[in-house]
């Protein structure tokens, strides 16, 4: 189980549910870098990384994996609003080859990062540069933020998740990313998440990953094994809702020198936002297609 390598004839499939709710805009684990700026910047540096995967020198990426974003919230009333993450070309769309979010991206920022470099005497300096920042996802002005509609985002993303299992029978089962930063709206989501993790291809049922994104400078926890982990009940919840690891994405997760033992569950409690990039690391990046990079591309 687990076992199967992304390809053009069996693509791989990740999809993000994305907590756009009014708390969002709070700053994550006690800093004052809106919950909300992370996710985006994390959503699409993956994104970036998958392409990535996928370019064999040709002159479009391969198409190796099938993305999708759902967001949700609520109107000014309680009502969910959950529906694709997309803009521009790709609006309204649940799932985006390779190639198309190659062609598609809404803009390309430039942002600057700090990295080493020699001075010239063989000395390391560091210096900031500027880097060319692809943006798939952005964050939905506040006057459309509202609550936390998590159970109808499961909900909304099952018969996504079962129309690609019936067109992609034996593929990689599909990774369900869900980043949120509290507590359902709409009543538990658990049984929907559960409904999820049902849908199965013949190599393995569908995996759920949960990113507890929290203003809460309390010590982070990654790949919990058990909720005695946790310091409270919607992290609690989370932790049910989420799966657990297979071997073979813990073997990855070691090779990033990522600490993942044997009966983790795919989650993070109050992760900054370096933990939050080594968690969506890990779950994406052990799908085959980066086992494939790493050891045997075909």
């Amino acid at each position: 189980m687990y076992s199967q390598t992304a390809s053009r004839a069996k693509p791989g499939c990740v999809l993000f549910l994305i907590d756009q709710s009014y708390s969002m805009r709070d700053g994550i684990a006690g800093t004052q870098r809106a919950k909300a700026d992370v996710v985006s910047t994390a959503v699409n540096k993956l994104i970036s990384e998958l392409i990535q995967i996928c370019e064999k020198g040709e002159d479009k990426p391969r198409h190796w994996f099938d993305v999708g974003m759902i967001g949700y919230t609520t109107d000014a009333n309680g009502s969910p609003v959950v529906g694709s993450a997309f803009g521009g070309a790709l609006a309204g769309q649940d799932l985006i080859s390779i190639p198309d979010l190659f062609d598609n991206p809404l803009d390309v920022e430039v942002r600057k990062k700090k990295e080493q470099q020699d001075d010239g005497t063989g000395n390391l300096i560091v210096v900031e540069v500027e880097v060319n920042f692809p943006v798939w996802y952005r964050v939905p002005p506040e006057d459309q933020r509202f609550g936390t509609p998590a159970r109808t985002a499961f909900e909304f993303a099952r018969p996504v998740v079962e129309n690609w299992i019936a067109s992609h029978p034996e593929s990689f089962p599909p990774l369900v990313i869900h980043l949120t930063d509290g507590e359902s709206t709409d009543g538990p989501p658990v049984e929907a998440a559960s409904a999820l993790r049902d849908l199965a291809t013949a190599d393995g049922n569908t995996l759920i990953i949960n990113c507890h994104i929290s203003s809460n400078k309390a010590d982070g926890v990654l790949f919990p094994t058990s909720d005695e982990q946790l310091p409270d009940q919607f992290a609690k919840e989370l932790y049910e809702m989420s799966s657990e690891m297979p071997d073979a994405l813990r073997v990855t997760a070691e090779v990033k020198q990522v600490a993942a033992p044997h009966g983790c569950r795919m989650m993070a409690f109050n992760a900054d936002s370096v933990a939050l990039l080594k968690l969506l690391s890990v779950g994406t990046m052990s799908t085959p297609g980066a086992l494939d990079r790493a050891a045997h591309l075909r």
